[in-house]
Formats: C-alpha cells, sequence, structure tokens
C-alpha cells in the first residue's frame, strides 16, 4: 500500500549523477482479477484486458518488464491443486489456468509492432506471501509453501516459457513474489517465506545476473518495512537478494520507500555481504498520491546510486463484472434419523465474487420435495437437512451464490443406492 508523503517526496533532492541518467520508459503490470477467467480463455483476443495491453503496449527499446501479480498462494484439498487466489476471488484458480491467462498476454505482445525493435522483453509471472487463503483461515504451513514454490516454477514458469517460445516472441519468463513485511498480520513470516523462495530457487536452478538473457529468475516486487516481528534484515536480504535467483524490484511510491531499501544495503555492508543491485523499480504513477513513475525510479536511483534498468507501472486495468459461480464440488452425505448431513467443496471458480452462500435442492424422484440456503462469510460448506421420510430415496444437488447470482447445480448425489435412516 502507498505510505504517505508523496507530495514532500516529488520534491526530494536528486544529485547531478542520477540527473545525468536517463529515467527509464515505463512499461504496464497489473493486478489479474478473478473475472478475467472468463474473458481471457484459450484463443480469446480483443475482449481479454491482458491481450489488450499487450498488443499496444509502448516498448521501450532497450527493453521492458511486465509484472502478471496472480495474487495469493493457495491450495485446494478437492482437486489436490497449487494456485493462487486472483483478485476479487475467493476461489483456488490452479495454476493451470494461470498458465492459460499468460499465454493471452503473450498472445498480445506477439502481435505488438514495438516489440521488433526491442531488445528481450520480461513476462514476469507473480504470487505474493499473503496468507489470505482462498478457504479463510486456510493458511499454508511452511512445508506447503515449499512445494507451492517448486510448483511455482514446474507447472507456471516452465509452461508459460514454453508457450512464449512457441509464438517466437522475444520474451523472458521470469517468476515473481510479492514479498512484504505487513504489521496487520496477513502476511507470511520470514521463515515461511523463505521456504518458499528456497524451494523455487532449487527447482528453477536459475542464476544472476538479472538480465532478460537469463531465464527464471525470480523477481521480489514488494515492501520493505523494517521492525516487523517474523522479519529481520537477514532475511529480506535473502528473500530479495541473497537467494539465487532473487532480482529487487521494489515498490516505490513513497520516498521512504526508497531509503528502506538502501537501508539493506547499509545492512549488507555490516555484515560483510554484496549490496543488493537494483533490476527495477514498481510504481504506482501517481495514483493514491504515490509518486509518479520518474519520481519512484529517480527516488531509487538517488537513495542507492544505482540506475535500474527497468521502470514498470501497476496499469489501471480493473476488474469485469463477476458471473455466477461454477458448480460446488465433491458433494458428500451421512445419512441420520430423519434428516442428512451434507459436505461439498467451494466452486473451482467462483465468478469473481466471493460466495455468500449455497443452496440444497432435495428431490423425491422428479419432485422438489425441498429447497434450503445457506449464507454467511464465509459461506459453510456443510448443512444439515431435516423433515427426511424413512424408506425414500432422495437426491441431492448444491448450488453456490455470489453477488451475480446463483450458479448451476452439483452432479447428483443420492438416489443410488437407496438409503434408508433409522428412526428412534
Amino acid at each position: 500500500m502507498p505510505l504517505g508523503g508523496a507530495a514532500h517526496a516529488e520534491q526530494a533532492a536528486v544529485p547531478a549523477s542520477v540527473h545525468r541518467a536517463s529515467v527509464q520508459s515505463s512499461t504496464s503490470s497489473f493486478y489479474v482479477y478473478g473475472s478475467f477467467i472468463d474473458v481471457c480463455g484459450p484463443g480469446t483476443t480483443a475482449d481479454c484486458p491482458l491481450y489488450q495491453d499487450a498488443a499496444s503496449e509502448a516498448v521501450p527499446p532497450s527493453g521492458g518488464m511486465t509484472i502478471l501479480d496472480f495474487g495469493a498462494p493457495c491450495f485446494e484439498p478437492a482437486t489436490l491443486a497449487w494456485g493462487t487466489q486472483l483478485f476479487n476471488s475467493q476461489s483456488c484458480t490452479p495454476n493451470a489456468a494461470l498458465v492459460i491467462l499468460a499465454q493471452a498476454w503473450l498472445r498480445g505482445y506477439s502481435t505488438n509492432p514495438n516489440r521488433t525493435a526491442s531488445t528481450s522483453y520480461v513476462l514476469v509471472a507473480g504470487t505474493s506471501n499473503s496468507l489470505t487463503a482462498a478457504v479463510p483461515g486456510n493458511a499454508l504451513t511452511t512445508d506447503e509453501m515449499s512445494m507451492h514454490g517448486q510448483a511455482w516454477f514446474t507447472s507456471v514458469i516452465a509452461p508459460i516459457a514454453a508457450a512464449a517460445q512457441g509464438l517466437g516472441s522475444r520474451v523472458t519468463t521470469w517468476a515473481g513474489d510479492d514479498i512484504e513485511e505487513s504489521r496487520d498480520g496477513d502476511w507470511y513470516d520470514g521463515p515461511t517465506t523463505t521456504a518458499w523462495v528456497d524451494a523455487y530457487a532449487s527447482a528453477s536452478g536459475a542464476t544472476k545476473p538479472c538480465v532478460a538473457s537469463r531465464k527464471a529468475l525470480m523477481v521480489d516486487y514488494g515492501d520493505y518495512v523494517p521492525g516487523v516481528p517474523g522479519w529481520s534484515p537477514s532475511a529480506i536480504y535473502h528473500v530479495a537478494w541473497q537467494s539465487a535467483p532473487a532480482c529487487p524490484v521494489p515498490e516505490i511510491y513513497d520516498a521512504t520507500n526508497a531509503g528502506e531499501w538502501q537501508s539493506l544495503n547499509g545492512y549488507a555492508l555490516s555484515a560483510g555481504l554484496p549490496p543488493l543491485e537494483f533490476t527495477g523499480v514498481l510504481s504506482e504513477d501517481g495514483s493514491a498520491e504515490s509518486l509518479s513513475a520518474p519520481s519512484s525510479w529517480q527516488n531509487l536511483a538517488s537513495a542507492s546510486g544505482q540506475t535500474p534498468p527497468y521502470l514498470t507501472v501497476i496499469g489501471a486495468t480493473g476488474p469485469i463484472p463477476p458471473v455466477v459461480p461454477d458448480a460446488p464440488m465433491a458433494v458428500k452425505a451421512v445419512p441420520g434419523p430423519g434428516l442428512i448431513t451434507l459436505t461439498w467443496a467451494a466452486p473451482a471458480w467462483d465468478g469473481g465474487a466471493a460466495v455468500t452462500g449455497y443452496t440444497v435442492s432435495v428431490f423425491d424422484g422428479s419432485m422438489l420435495d425441498q429447497q434450503v440456503t445457506f449464507s454467511g462469510f464465509p459461506a459453510p460448506e456443510t448443512a444439515i437437512v431435516a423433515g427426511l421420510a424413512g424408506g425414500t430415496s432422495y437426491t441431492f444437488y448444491v448450488s453456490a451464490t455470489n453477488r451475480a447470482g446463483t450458479g448451476p447445480q452439483s452432479p447428483p448425489f443420492g438416489s443410488d443406492p437407496m438409503w434408508s435412516p433409522v428412526f428412534p
């Protein structure tokens, strides 16, 4: 989040050596919203915001960088799939779907006339160390974060790189992680985040230098907030630079951010370690009273004495109106005397808006016997349905509701074999 003091930061003094260095031309980066799922499928073009931006990106001759920030890491127990919780979504979108979204960007870029004059472009597929899991309260363990980091290379970065090569685009694919040390408790601590970074490093085998000719490097595009419990300067240094593939592209929304990041180089000097070499700058370009893109770059350059080669700006591409969610999965039932206890798993796709309720439909043959709605946040994924007759064969369906409406029903559960509850 942007910090205060942006107006003062615009006036920050910049050394003459940095003034003489040209501010890098900016490119666009994006939060990837859950509603993109419906308009950025295989083969889609103009209807997809990712395709549209890539097709019209003003590609700097020296090369550029686009970060696709997919959101928080997650695991879906019903499908045993690793993925992320896309923005404005509460589903765990599997890694395979993230690859499809990145392919939409690649298809757009392959039509961009500006790309032919550019050196290799870097596409970053990013997650975060946010613990806002798709299932509320379902934060990943250290071991799970490690497995997620490994899967990020094998099932996200490697397939995107293969797609880029297949399109003949001069695009290098890197991983990304919005690694932050937040005081609000919604982010993983240093050891848990380190597990993700180290697992990715091991799986990718990528090593610096942080140049576009190197494949599968990892961008850290987070904040640095000193003094947050669970973090230390050594932990930040490790995940942002010391890890073999790590390349820092810090968020510089305020002059304070630049000073905080440069303070890590003070730590490195005191510890006898090599200083961080900043690969780029991530800016909001004046939104929410933050620094303009040139000022973001100049503030980091001023604080560090470096001239980062990339400048990328979080774009204005926003959410598309949500649609109804998919059907719930894995419906199961346990009978009791005159009642049944149903459980199910959340839909694989929530339509781009949080699921707020579920409807259980009970059929006696072809006739609707009763319909019960359960709501809340998080919406319950279990229900007790009473008023059932012994010796009767029932069929049960479950459907999910978000603010766009109610989606399709799940496959039926029940009727075969017939169950007969035993009454007291």
